[in-house]
C-alpha cells in the first residue's frame, strides 16, 4: 500500500444504524446521468461460509442469505429451536452457543448433576433462588429484573453490614442472589460464552447448571466440557479481549455499570447519551463494557464522546450495539499502527483523522453493493478527504465481500478495494 499518510480505510459490516446509508432501501435518487445501482442480492450459505459451519452435529444453516441493510440476515435450525443470526460475528456467537447448549443439556443428563438438583431443592439457598434466577429479565439488558435488582441489593448488603437494613433475613437474600450471579457469570466464561447473551434458550441451560452448582454442590469442570473441532476453531475471532473478560469475571453488573459510566463520562460523554448506552436496551453489559473498554483503550483521542452521543441516540438493537462495540475495536486495532489524533462524525459515521494525516473510517460491512446510498456516502468521503487538504489516496478494506460492480466503481474512481480483511466465518 503506498502513501500511508493519504490512506482512507473502510472497514464496514453489520449495524442497522449507521449503515442505512450504505444498504438500507431508500428512495430513489439520480446523482449522475450514468449511474445503475445494485440490488441487494440473496446469497448461499453454502457458498459464502466455510463448509464445516454451514452444518454441525445440532445445526444447520439455512440456504437463502438476504442481505438487507448491509449485514448478513442468517437463520439456523437446531435441535434447540430456530435462531436468527444478523450478521457474520453473531452468526459465530449463535454457532458457538449452540454447541454449548448441547453440551450443558449433557450435564444435566448425569447422575451427580441430578443428585446435585434434590440437594439444591433442600438447601436454605433456596428461598434466595427466584430473586436471583431471571434470565428472561437478565438478558434484555432493561433496568428492570436482575440487572436493577443486584444494583440495589449492592447497596442492601453493604447498609446490612453498617446495621443499616430492615432485616437480616433479607440482606441475606440479596447477598446469596448476587453469589448466584457470581457463580454463573465464571461458569459461563470458563466455557468460552457470554455470560449476558440474548440468546433464552441458552440462559436456560446456563441456569440449570449454575443452580445445581450453586446450591446443590455440582463439580462443574471445564475439563469436560471442551468447544473443539470447527466450532472452537473457527470462533476465536468473537473471543473477548483479556481486559473485557477480567470485568466480567469479577464484577457484579452494577459495578460494570459504575465503572462503565464513569469511562464514557471521562472521555466527555453526556450523563443522558451514557445512561442511553447503560440503560437503553439495545447494549447487553457484555457489549457496553467491550464498546467502553476499546474507546478507552483509544487513550488521547479527541473527541470521543461524539460517538458514544451517536451510539447512544441512533441504537435501539443489538445489531446496532454490536456495529458500534466492533467499529470501536476496528478503531483501537488501527490506532496501534497508525496512531489517531481525533474522532469527527460524518453524519451518524465515525471518522477518525490519525496524527499523521491519514483519515481512517473505521466501520463493518458484510456485504457491500453498489447502491444508491453507498453512492451517495462514497461522495461524502470523497470531499471531506478534498477538504483535508491531502488530496487523499483512498483504500476501501472490507472484512466482508465487495461486489463485482462496487469494486469496479471504486476503482473507477481512484480507490483501492480490498475484501476480507478480518478472520471470520466466510469461506
Amino acid at each position: 500500500m503506498t502513501k500511508p499518510t493519504h490512506i482512507l480505510f473502510l472497514a464496514l459490516a453489520l449495524g442497522a444504524t449507521l449503515q442505512c446509508l450504505a444498504q438500507a432501501p431508500e428512495p430513489f435518487e439520480v446523482r449522475r446521468a450514468e449511474a445503475v445501482f445494485e440490488e441487494l442480492p440473496e446469497l448461499k450459505a453454502s457458498e459464502i461460509l466455510k463448509p464445516e459451519l454451514v452444518r454441525g452435529p445440532h445445526y444447520v444453516v439455512r440456504d437463502p442469505v438476504p442481505t438487507a441493510s448491509g449485514m448478513n440476515q442468517f437463520t439456523i435450525d437446531s435441535d434447540f429451536g430456530v435462531f436468527e443470526a444478523v450478521g457474520n460475528e453473531m452468526l459465530l456467537q449463535r454457532l458457538k452457543e449452540i454447541d454449548a447448549i448441547a453440551r450443558l443439556q449433557d450435564v444435566s443428563r448425569t447422575d451427580e448433576f441430578k443428585k446435585s438438583l434434590v440437594a439444591a431443592a433442600k438447601s436454605p439457598l433456596n428461598s434466595a433462588r427466584n430473586i436471583a434466577r431471571d434470565p428472561a429479565q437478565a438478558i434484555s439488558n432493561v433496568p428492570k429484573g436482575i440487572m436493577k435488582f443486584l444494583g440495589r441489593a449492592k447497596e442492601t448488603v453493604q447498609n446490612v453490614g453498617k446495621g443499616g437494613a430492615e432485616g437480616d433475613g433479607d440482606g441475606n437474600r440479596m447477598k446469596d442472589a448476587i453469589g448466584y450471579s457470581d457463580k454463573k457469570r465464571k461458569i459461563a466464561l470458563q466455557i468460552g460464552i457470554d455470560p449476558y447473551s440474548t440468546n433464552t434458550v441458552l440462559q436456560k441451560q446456563l441456569d440449570d447448571v449454575t443452580w445445581a452448582s450453586w446450591a446443590g454442590g455440582f463439580t462443574f469442570s471445564v475439563a469436560t466440557f471442551p468447544i473443539s473441532g470447527p466450532i472452537g476453531a473457527a470462533l476465536t475471532v468473537t473471543n473477548l479481549n483479556n481486559t473485557v473478560e477480567e470485568l466480567l469475571r469479577e464484577k457484579s453488573p452494577s459495578e460494570l455499570e459504575q465503572i462503565n459510566r464513569a469511562t464514557f463520562r471521562a472521555m466527555g460523554a453526556s450523563a443522558s447519551d451514557t445512561e442511553r448506552i447503560l440503560h437503553g436496551g439495545a447494549f447487553t453489559p457484555t457489549q457496553s463494557t467491550t464498546f467502553a473498554v476499546n474507546l478507552k483503550a483509544l487513550k488521547g483521542v479527541a473527541n470521543r464522546g461524539a460517538f458514544v452521543k451517536a451510539a447512544a441516540q441512533k441504537s435501539t438493537t443489538e445489531a446496532d450495539a454490536l456495529f458500534c462495540v466492533y467499529t470501536a475495536a476496528l478503531m483501537n486495532q488501527i490506532n496501534e499502527k497508525t496512531p489517531i489524533a481525533r474522532i469527527v462524525m460524518l453524519q451518524d459515521f465515525p471518522i477518525c483523522v490519525a496524527k499523521d494525516g491519514t483519515i481512517i473510517v473505521a466501520l463493518q460491512w458484510d456485504y457491500a453493493a453498489w447502491t444508491s446510498g453507498a453512492a451517495a456516502f462514497t461522495d461524502e468521503v470523497q470531499k471531506f478527504a478534498e477538504k483535508s487538504g491531502q488530496g487523499a489516496h483512498v483504500f476501501v478494506g472490507l472484512p466482508g465481500q465487495i461486489s463485482p460492480h462496487l469494486r469496479e466503481e471504486l476503482e473507477n474512481r481512484g480507490i483501492t478495494t480490498q475484501g476480507r480483511l478480518v478472520p471470520g466465518p466466510l469461506n
